[in-house]
């Protein structure tokens, strides 16, 4: 063990100043103020980090961070959290989350209090407040405590609290989307979009991904195998978990296709800016108002392509279990929402998986 020089207590002025080496061994100067007492104590401290190998001015601002945590709310968290994501987003979404936060600040024991209290059981009072008064739908509710639970992982990512209070929070049920879109619609959307737009909905078609999985693909996470056609890919899903998921036939001769020669990066890349697209929503839109898809009486949104890929595999006889790992989903009961699917008679799926494979170019898995 190495030997740890004795924190000095010197006084220049009115002030004490202690003197002591920091684990690098660099020669350090700190003021602690006019209380003798308090420099006492300060230098018993500040050995006793020394004997732990910790670095004083580090253990401090440490416990000054700590100190300022417990005294945020989420109306000083909002701003930083707009800075330091919101601003990477789309403007709409970031209007988006103006508008949801416009309404969580209506509520001050729930804005103004440091967010190291807010607890699940406060959120949910909020969210029944929420549809009482102002009427609001579950899924109006769930997305506003999804933003304060996104903020929140995010204040952990950035070390202004330890751990996120709403980790494992569940939201409230909605009504079920059933989404059923021929595939001829399908093709035709996809036939609408020019490249690399058409690669990335297609590419959602492939695998289910979700949007920001797709657009934030990077070369360096895909791994393509040398005896089958197939592959893999690391993902980063909800709650900051990584995981690997197959990739078929067709997702693989797409993706090799789009990264050719490229060794790192973005797989698909926004041509306007040179890197990957922060939000194609209005793109999307459009081509969806063109083609005129509509989800129960509203327009297709980017996510249902993630809904049609799940139902196209019960359709085609794949295990819900498999669905499941496929889809990423942790809980089984997120995915029981496709078992009311009927799967194709055995004549029936002779005759549309083959047209089915036409489209997605025999990227679906058949059942084993």
């Amino acid at each position: 063990m190495a030997t740890v020089k004795p924190v000095k207590i010197q006084k220049r002025g009115s002030n004490y100043q202690l003197y002591y080496y920091n684990p690098q061994g660099e020669r350090r100067r700190i003021s602690v103020g006019s209380d003798r007492d308090l420099a006492q104590r300060r230098a018993v401290k500040f050995s006793d980090w020394l004997l732990e190998g910790k670095d004083p001015e580090v253990e401090i601002e440490s416990a000054r961070k700590g100190e300022e945590s417990k005294n945020y709310t989420l109306t000083q968290l909002y701003p930083v959290f707009i800075e330091r994501h919101g601003r990477f987003q789309s403007k709409s979404m970031q209007q988006i989350y103006f508008y949801r936060f416009e309404c969580i600040r209506r509520c001050p024991s729930l804005s103004e209090i440091p967010i190291c209290k807010i607890t699940k059981n406060l959120i949910h009072e909020y969210m029944s407040a929420r549809k009482k008064q102002d009427e609001a739908s579950n899924a109006t509710v769930n997305r506003e405590a999804a933003l304060i639970k996104s903020m929140l992982f995010r204040a952990v990512e950035w070390d202004i609290i330890e751990t996120n209070p709403l980790r494992g929070f569940r939201l409230l049920p909605e009504g079920k989307r059933d989404v059923n879109v021929p595939i001829g619609k399908i093709a035709e959307l996809i036939s609408c979009f020019d490249h690399p737009m058409s690669d990335i909905v297609e590419f959602a078609f492939y695998t289910g991904f979700r949007k920001e999985n797709v657009l934030s693909l990077k070369i360096e996470d895909i791994r393509f195998h040398d005896v089958t056609k197939t592959g893999e890919v690391y993902l980063r899903l909800k709650g900051n978990k990584e995981e690997v998921f197959p990739l078929g036939e067709s997702a693989v001769n797409l993706l090799k296709r789009l990264i050719s020669k490229r060794k790192e990066g973005f797989v698909f890349i926004n041509p306007k800016t040179g890197t990957r697209y922060l939000s194609i929503l209005h793109t999307f839109d459009r081509a969806v108002k063109k083609v005129g898809i509509e989800v129960n009486g509203t327009k297709l949104r980017f996510h249902d392509i993630r809904h049609i890929f799940a139902s196209t595999l019960v359709r085609s006889g794949v295990s819900l279990e498999k669905v499941r790992v496929l889809l990423g989903h942790e809980d089984r009961s997120t995915t029981d929402r496709y078992a009311t699917i009927e799967p194709l008679d055995a004549m029936d799926s002779l005759k549309s998986i083959p047209s089915m494979e036409k489209v997605y170019k025999g990227c679906f898995i058949k059942a084993s």
